[in-house]
């Protein structure tokens, strides 16, 4: 598996995006817009032969803190460990950059067993988010 930070060619990862199934869309603009005209944002992929097979994309608005935008893995892909190992890099790249904490949201489940393992603490259970009918927890991790 290879990690890739902010791919040159973003195409490849709006195919990647209408690939993946995700009740909250972003729309095609969202990608390109963070990437190349907000500085403070960071993609990292995981690619293997195929293409690519996860995505994480991080955001700081702040010295001390990440904030774990999206984060999704190819369901052929799942189960693999795959989930661990990208939010583990994104872990990695948050101290390399000096930071002390990591936050995001998560949906009860796969997403939040991963955060969990890798020692995030929970803050705020938020309800029905986004009118989604899904309970996340809003999480952080300290690095």
């Amino acid at each position: 598996m290879t990690t890739v930070y902010k791919l040159k060619d973003y195409k490849e990862t709006f195919v990647f995006e209408r690939e993946h199934p995700k009740e909250l869309r972003w729309d095609d603009r969202y990608k390109l817009f963070m990437l190349t005209e907000n500085k403070e944002c960071q993609g990292i992929w995981f690619k293997n032969k195929k293409g690519l097979v996860a995505e994480a994309i991080i955001t700081w608005s702040s010295d001390n803190v990440v904030h774990i935008d999206s984060f999704t893995v190819l369901p052929l892909y799942r189960g693999q460990g795959i989930g661990y190992d990208l939010i583990s890099t994104v872990l990695e790249y948050a101290k390399d950059m000096g930071k002390e904490y990591v936050t995001g949201e998560a949906r009860k489940g796969a997403s939040w067993h991963i955060f969990e393992n890798l020692g995030a603490t929970p803050v705020l259970l938020h309800k029905n988010w986004h009118k989604t009918g899904e309970d996340y927890m809003n999480f952080k991790i300290e690095l």
